[in-house]
């Protein structure tokens, strides 16, 4: 279940010596108080949404929104939220999503530098994903390499996602039966995507 919806945050109040209330009539009672409002989830702030604010008097202890502020009061407070300035931590979210994408970029190219290190110069042992024909996904394992070759056996199941292809590549599932590629038709087989994972122990 995700958890998200808004809060608010309180950024600054500001006790006015002149504005009377509208209320008691009392001048120099007013607190004018702003608040920034941020979307979240599970209750970490992702961005703002925009300010809002309110008004208390501390004689009558009438508050008041923004919008329901006569037009001397609303003045007031419009002055005051012009010129404060949002915490930083309202986008935390954000940043938090630019440094997973950054890491996630990262981590893949580190994956596919190691994926060509695997594929120049392969090993008995080496796991080969690949898709078929049907829109399935296979692994092939590596049996023998030799200066040209690769020796492979072909998996006997197939699985209908990638992300569950782990679920197949057990021992048990790689028959005697062993088939030789050169080593530039494995090349191009990862080039074209049909190889789209090398995994090695």
């Amino acid at each position: 279940m995700i958890i998200y919806g808004t809060r608010s945050a309180h950024l600054h109040s500001v006790q006015k010596t002149t504005p009377i209330c509208p209320n008691c009539e009392e001048k120099g009672s007013l607190l004018i108080s702003v608040y920034r409002k941020h979307a979240h989830i599970f209750w970490i702030p992702i961005f703002p949404l925009g300010k809002s604010g309110a008004s208390h008097c501390k004689n009558c202890k009438q508050a008041l929104r923004s919008s329901e502020m006569p037009e001397h009061l609303k003045h007031e407070y419009q002055k005051i939220k012009k010129e404060v300035k949002g915490p930083i931590w309202q986008f935390s979210g954000m940043f938090i999503a630019l440094f997973v994408l950054v890491f996630a970029g990262f981590a893949s190219q580190n994956t596919k530098k190691l994926e060509q290190e695997y594929l120049n110069q392969p090993m008995a042992g080496d796991i080969y994903e690949y898709r078929v024909a049907n829109k399935q996904f296979s692994t092939m394992k590596v049996i023998e390499v030799d200066t040209d070759s690769v020796f492979i056996a072909l998996n006997d199941f197939e699985i209908s996602k990638a992300s569950r292809i782990y679920k197949i590549d057990k021992p048990e599932n790689y028959p005697d039966v062993v088939y030789g590629f050169s080593k530039q038709e494995i090349t191009a087989m990862y080039s074209s995507g049909k190889i789209f994972d090398i995994n090695r122990e």
